[in-house]
């Protein structure tokens, strides 16, 4: 029978079926940690989740990267992750009413896979750039933070020319400043839209002021309304001239 690691990280937290190495911890396949509230400091470790994560009010902190498996599930509840290194979500993942926070780390640090957030901020003081996967949506619900509180933070992608989202939801708030973009698109709320661009390449659609707004967002026009009806109407005569146009060459040959 193969047997199973207890490891107690801090006296408030409970870490079953949990595997601690050098290069950090990991949550296998049926394992789960549940915080309880408590808090755990992870000195600069990795976190890798195959198996079960639940957070409540608790907090990981001093966290190096995190990492969540296909088969992982990470319910973050009211809690506080802290990483200076890189986000990989391949799993399942219940944000609640959690923090993300960002800090400096690694000069460059991904968030790979597409996650929706409650809040997260982007902090740095050294320039961090944040690469963002190609091809990825990173959501934010409530609070959006990015700060470069000594050089422009750097908001950027994994593969440069290839396009990455970042999606401020409705019921969102932001605060942006001292930030550079490059390749990453802005298709909920604009973003920094009174600030310019500080160092990145561009391809900054949505901040800044530079258009964007929600892909596939529609603009109904009542049918009931005056201008609503000459609208209707517009179309109808647009589609009757095309058709008399395709009777009237079809007659002639």
């Amino acid at each position: 029978m193969r047997s199973r690691a207890c490891v107690a990280l801090t006296p408030a937290l409970l870490l079953i079926g949990s595997v601690a190495a050098a290069a950090g911890i990991s949550l296998p396949p049926g394992s789960r940690l549940d915080l309880n509230g408590g808090a755990a400091a992870l000195a600069a470790q990795d976190l890798r989740i195959d198996g079960a994560l639940t957070l409540g009010s608790g907090s990981v902190l001093d966290l190096a990267s995190l990492r969540l498996g296909a088969g992982g599930q990470a319910d973050l509840g009211s809690g506080v992750v802290e990483l200076g290194g890189d986000w990989e979500n391949r799993g399942s993942l219940a944000a609640g009413s959690s923090r993300v926070r960002f800090v400096d780390g690694p000069a460059d640090s991904a968030l790979l896979g597409s996650t929706t957030f409650a809040s997260a901020s982007f902090v740095s003081a050294t320039g961090k750039r944040y690469r963002f996967e190609s091809g990825s949506t990173q959501s934010v619900a409530a609070q959006l933070d990015i700060l470069g509180t000594g050089a422009p933070v750097q908001i950027d992608v994994t593969q440069p020319g290839s396009v990455a989202f970042l999606d401020l939801l409705p019921s969102g708030t932001q605060s942006i400043a001292n930030v550079g973009v490059s390749d990453v698109h802005a298709i909920g709320q604009a973003l920094a839209p009174n600030q310019t661009n500080q160092g990145g390449r561009g391809n900054d659609t949505g901040w800044f002021g530079n258009g964007g707004g929600p892909i596939g967002q529609a603009v109904s026009v009542p049918s009931s309304s005056p201008g609503g009806l000459a609208l209707f109407a517009l179309t109808l005569l647009g589609a009757a001239l095309l058709a008399f146009r395709r009777f009237a060459s079809a007659g002639a040959s």
